[in-house]
């Protein structure tokens, strides 16, 4: 008798989405009786991981959380929120995508029998379970390859380095967090990834991976890779999904968005993710918006907008970043070394708030601090002015207080330079000119037309998503003059 499937599911707590769903190994026979497939690897082989758990020591929130203190979650709990957020996507849009790809395969075989030369070999539709555990492998890994303080890590270590030679993009692009994570998945954890047999759910019908079906690794890193890969030899229907990752909206700030605003209490209004999610669809144009679900994406976008402006670019989370700038790389060189993290991967797995919060705090008491210049990568030791900087962080102390701001909003092109020089011109050590901007919306009008199709309501119409977000900025921007406090 076939036993219920319940016992091969977990189900975690979340304060945003309610209850997350993660696969968990039973016993071969237990498989068998919930008529489940013999599974090499589950969902929690991979968040148990080593990998994985480092996230658990990497702040979301980087320095915000000493302006905002109930923002204590990591990036491991957004992972898993993505993962849940990218799962609830693919299973909304598994529907069109199978029915898109019939039709495309139909209309191929017409075409071969017809004798056409430019006529391609119809596509295998992939099964349910390998598409929603394909995005949802994505989901929980698109951050694998962050590092401590996350964004300011990336900023002020990796870009020092090269990213590894892809010929699937331009040369001469910088180390990202990206980067590493499409290492990890490949390098890391790809085995466990081949071994993954099915999505969560109730239905072994449906959730099974079909017979010979498994994901390969390079897919996930295909997905979470920024700027977006272009490959013409990922199945198509992962291409039409790719903007979910990458996109003018994706299942990361659908999550970040919310989760932030709640943690934070910060209000930011109706984020109506149902109703867009609702109104999505996989077309022959790929990810494609029924005109209905406009004012969704607007309100969304409208939301993400506001949490940069009152979250992210607070005006002591940017001083406190001033700090942090003085300090960061000499910091993480002390207790790193020198040298790219993506040739010492087993090493930068040790690397996370933890192991660099602990050190800071030594330094900020006067233990390993070394006389200036006589510090050595990789030693733990740093200059005294180090040891300053940190003592002004941890002690929520920053030495640096703002003295004028403005704001601007503005399109590509167009950066209001004779309004940032009202501030004044920076005096090193002295006053620091700091310019906040986020992209409100996709400012490139091909790119972003080419990332998500509208359908108007009558199917006739030409809709441009670029027009139909112009009341949104294409950039926002505060900028403000900070002066560093006297005696320091």
């Amino acid at each position: 008798m076939a036993r219920h499937p319940f016992r091969a599911v977990n189900l975690i707590s979340d304060p945003i989405h309610g209850y997350l769903e993660l696969t968990k190994r039973i016993a071969p026979v237990e498989a068998a009786a919930a008529g489940l497939p013999d599974e090499p690897a589950v969902e929690q082989d991979l968040v148990d991981s080593a990998w994985l758990q480092r996230l658990r020591r990497i702040s979301q929130l980087q320095s915000a959380r000493w302006v905002f203190p109930t923002a204590e979650h990591s990036r491991f709990t957004h992972g898993l929120g993505v993962m849940h957020e990218a799962g609830l996507w693919a299973r909304a849009l598994y529907p069109s995508l199978r029915g898109t790809l019939l039709a495309r395969g139909v209309r191929d075989a017409g075409r071969r029998d017809a004798g056409a030369r430019d006529a391609v070999p119809p596509e295998p539709v992939p099964s349910e379970g390998l598409v929603v555990e394909t995005l949802r492998v994505a989901g929980l890994l698109h951050d694998v390859g962050h590092g401590p303080f996350a964004h300011f890590f990336e900023d002020h270590v990796l870009r020092a380095f090269d990213a590894p030679v892809d010929a699937r993009r331009e040369p001469g692009k910088r180390l990202s967090h990206e980067d590493l994570s499409q290492l990890i998945i490949e390098r890391e954890l790809g085995d466990v990834i081949r071994g993954l047999r099915r999505a969560p759910g109730t239905d072994p019908a449906r959730d099974a991976f079909d017979a010979g079906e498994s994901i390969e690794p390079r897919w996930v890193s295909f997905l979470v890779s920024k700027p977006a890969l272009r490959d013409a030899s990922m199945p198509g229907w992962l291409r039409w999904l790719q903007p979910l990752l990458s996109g003018v909206f994706t299942v990361d700030n659908l999550d970040y968005v919310r989760r932030d605003a709640y943690l934070t209490g910060v209000a930011v209004g109706p984020v109506d993710v149902e109703r867009l999610r609702r109104y999505t669809f996989v077309s022959d144009h790929g990810l494609t918006l029924y005109e209905p679900g406009l004012g969704a994406l607007e309100m969304f976008l409208t939301a993400r907008l506001f949490m940069y402006q009152q979250v992210y670019f607070h005006r002591t989370v940017r001083a406190i970043d001033l700090d942090l700038a003085e300090v960061f790389e000499p910091s993480i060189r002390a207790i790193f070394g020198e040298g790219s993290p993506v040739d010492r991967l087993s090493e930068y797995a040790d690397l996370d708030e933890y192991a660099l919060l602990h050190q800071a705090a030594r330094w900020a008491r006067g233990e390993s601090v070394a006389a200036e210049g006589a510090e050595r990568p990789g030693d733990g030791t740093v200059a005294p002015a180090v040891a300053e900087g940190w003592r002004a962080i941890l002690l929520r102390r920053p030495r640096w207080r703002v003295e004028a701001e403005v704001r601007a909003e503005y399109e590509a092109g167009d950066f209001p330079d004779a309004l940032v020089a009202t501030l004044g011109a920076e005096e090193p050590g002295v006053t620091a000119i700091d310019r906040a901007v986020v992209d409100a919306r996709p400012a490139d009008a091909t790119a972003t037309d080419s990332l998500l199709a509208i359908e108007s309501r009558d199917g006739a119409s030409e809709i441009r998503l670029s027009r139909a977000l112009g009341r949104l900025p294409a950039y926002a921007l505060i900028a403000r003059r900070y002066r560093r406090s006297s005696g320091e």
